[in-house]
């Protein structure tokens, strides 16, 4: 950790404003997710303590769901040594002091950690400081409890707002220290989210409740086929409908603003759709009419039948070892587009004044919002003000700043405030979906039956290929460094892009969704080809020697073959998977992704008409140091019931250029009546932590999926399950 930058008390006071009410300290993070630095000591960043002994401590991060307006406080709460329960938590809008305001990847634990516990540290360390002074004792016999400072002495104690005065006038401390794991009282213990009683009240804003007075609502007709354009339009009609006020004409003025279309803006939702539905537009459609899943799969089906076009990783003499063993298998697996359908379709505001703008709403990248709007805008940087609401789901598609930049567009161009609005059927077939795929896997045994040879073919919608990224189009789609890459002497992938104008982005667990259900499935097929045991053949792979394994995607630059040993051992004990009982059938499957190791058993059972039926999920997980319990087992379970819904039903098909789904009657849910029981277990470590909003969701479907073959011995090699299909 670099120093912390030395403030004097002439600097503080006339940077802070403080008059003698209270103490507030101000943390800058590395805008670098990972590198976790305190590097500036300035007013309102992360915590404000008040005379009147008031707390509050802000929320850095978008909260999308994943707990970490919650999680986060946590942190800083557990340093600084208060009563969770007495202080106040507020989200932050975005400001360059906070470092990084990123939801992604399950980053917001693991890239925080560090600085957090230093800047609730700091506090800690300045108040206990002033009261030293005051007794003109050494702080040694001094310590924090519970919001006050006490004299090891005599039992005398100040409160913190007690001290706030003398603790302004201190120099920051450069290397304040940090509490032992063993004495947390916070951290590692459950707690309800902090808007939780606002949630269930319906008194929490999310984006689509955040509407200013005099607001203007937009929703905008975009061109159906991806990729077309407007060639004209007649709003005759559209103005005679009550309370519209606008139509504006919407060109794609910045990176990430896909679509252009034509917005309607009105006083109020309804009139802005009525209009919209009398609005009629002349399209340009282009290349993009003749995109299909059908000429998608064709390329796919072309490319398995060839070498890749990207050699991605060759050890050892795979055709050698193919043309030795006498078993071999092959089998081809293929998974669907999907759309993210957060709970809250995308909506987004944009007050656009001459010199100045302020957005607010759901995103998970409110930085990049930011970006857009000053291209969009011409404004500086500095003189826009992005604030932050509750989000509605994000799962990746809160990644991509299309709506909120064409609210900035509309607002911009009308110079008023404006809500763009979208509707179910615009959120599905204006998504950017989970890219499909088709993955050709071939392996080999030796005469005892150990996997020795193992080759993967694969092809996908490659989504940074769509977006015309730098990086190679492999990137994010399949991981050379995977298990089972490392344990197989002969071992070959290669990978080759698909290029289309459909839109592909992140769905939960991008990539790791995929690979998880293909190798976990395959590793299932050879384990029965071996004639072994499906648990006993994946700790075979993984051999009796620990190692550290070279991992060069997210959550490396390592993994851990004990602690993936470690939950596979615990998944099966703890389901009884060695135990077989009459109607009762198991899947198993087990990942690392983004530093979590997890492992998954379903148990299903069939009904009266011989389909399958899902019992219950057990997940054991190893995340390191968890720091709200109830919140990582939200997350745990949110990930295994949105995985099997994506399993089970979960797909999207394209034709003429259009997605053919556009609400929840054509693309459906998982509904309660489906999910699971699930049991959760999570490993006590003391490892760095990790994040767990995507870990739990990638090996469910390989689990259930080797569960139907122990029920009926189909294999399922598609998603998503036709269940009358495995039944028949």
């Amino acid at each position: 950790m670099s120093e912390v930058t030395k403030i004097k008390r002439r600097d503080f006071l006339k940077i802070s404003g403080i008059t003698g009410t209270g103490l507030i300290l101000g943390f800058g993070l590395s805008a670098r997710a990972g590198e976790n630095v305190l590097t500036q000591f300035e007013p309102n960043a992360f915590l404000k303590i008040g005379a009147d002994n008031s707390i509050v401590i802000f929320a850095k991060n978008p909260e999308i769901g994943q707990g970490v307006k919650t999680s986060l406080p946590m942190i800083i709460a557990e340093e600084l040594e208060v009563d969770w329960n007495k202080i106040q938590v507020v989200q932050a809008g975005l400001d360059g002091r906070l470092g990084g305001q990123f939801a992604g990847g399950s980053t917001g634990i693991k890239n925080n950690w560090q600085a957090l516990r230093t800047a609730g540290a700091t506090g800690r360390s300045m108040l206990v400081t002033a009261a030293a002074v005051k007794w003109q004792i050494s702080e040694s016999e001094c310590y924090a409890e519970q919001g006050k400072v006490k004299n090891k002495r005599n039992n005398k104690q100040f409160t913190y707002g007690e001290l706030v005065d003398d603790a302004s006038k201190l120099d920051v401390p450069e290397s304040p220290g940090l509490k032992d794991p063993k004495d947390f009282k916070i951290i590692g213990t459950p707690k309800k989210g902090v808007d939780n009683h606002k949630i269930v009240t319906g008194t929490a804003e999310f984006g689509i409740d955040a509407r200013k007075e005099g607001m203007l609502v937009a929703v905008i007709l975009k061109c159906p086929v991806y990729g077309g354009k407007v060639t004209s339009f007649d709003d005759t009609e559209t103005r005679k409908v009550e309370g519209v006020r606008h139509v504006v004409k919407i060109d794609a003025r910045a990176p990430g603003q896909r679509v252009a279309g034509v917005a309607v803006v009105a006083d109020n939702t309804w009139a802005a759709i009525k209009g919209r539905k009398a609005l009629k537009v002349t399209w340009e459609h282009g290349e993009g009419v003749t995109e299909s899943s059908a000429g998608i799969n064709e390329q796919f089906n072309t490319y398995m039948s060839q070498k890749g076009s990207i050699d991605l990783r060759n050890d050892g003499d795979v055709d050698s070892a193919f043309n030795q063993s006498d078993k071999v298998l092959e089998a081809t697996y293929e998974v669907p587009f999907l759309s993210h359908v957060p709970m809250e379709p995308m909506n987004y505001c944009a007050d656009v004044k001459e010199n100045e703008c302020t957005v607010w709403g759901p995103t998970q990248v409110p930085g990049y919002v930011q970006r857009l709007a000053e291209v969009i805008t011409g404004i500086a940087r500095e003189n826009i003000t992005v604030n932050m609401t509750r989000v509605g789901g994000g799962f990746g598609r809160r990644l991509m700043g299309d709506y909120a930049a064409d609210a900035v567009t509309i607002s911009h161009e009308l110079k008023l405030p404006v809500q763009v609005v979208w509707t179910r059927e615009d959120d599905i077939q204006h998504d950017y979906f989970r890219p499909a795929g088709m993955y050709k896997l071939k392996a080999a045994l030796d005469d005892k039956n150990k996997l020795v040879a193992w080759h993967l073919n694969a092809s996908t919608t490659s989504r940074y290929l769509y977006r015309g990224s730098k990086d190679s189009p492999h990137t994010t789609e399949v991981f050379p460094d995977g298990f089972p890459a490392g344990f197989v002497s002969n071992f070959r992938m290669e990978y080759t892009p698909v290029k289309t104008l459909v839109p592909t982005g992140a769905w939960r667990a991008p990539g790791h969704n995929a690979t998880a259900f293909i190798d976990q499935s395959f590793i299932d097929e050879m384990a029965h080809l071996a004639k072994k045991d499906p648990v006993d053949f994946r700790l075979e792979i993984l051999g009796e020697e620990d190692k550290e394994m070279p991992y060069s995607d997210h959550g490396g630059p390592t993994y851990s073959t004990k602690r993936l040993k470690h939950v596979i051992n615990v998944a099966a004990e703890k389901s009884n998977w060695y135990k077989k009982e009459s109607g009762v059938y198991k899947g198993f499957a087990a990942h690392f992704m983004f530093g979590a190791y997890v492992a998954e058993v379903v148990t299903l059972a069939l009904d009266s008409n011989d389909q399958p039926r899902i019992e219950n999920v057990l997940a054991v997980v190893d995340c390191g140091i968890v720091v709200n319990k109830s919140g990582a087992e939200s997350q745990i379970e949110g990930g295994i019931v949105d995985g099997l819904g994506a399993a089970m039903f979960g797909e999207v098909t394209i034709a003429e250029g259009m997605a053919q789904q556009d609400n929840f009657d054509t693309y459906k849910m998982i509904r309660m009546k489906d999910a699971p029981k699930i049991d959760i277990h999570i490993v006590d470590s003391q490892e760095s932590p990790e994040g767990l909003g995507e870990m739990s969701l990638p090996m469910i479907s390989a689990a259930y999926a080797n569960a139907i073959f122990a029920a009926t011995g189909k294999r399922i090699r598609k998603l998503p399950v036709k269940l009358s299909e495995v039944s028949s």
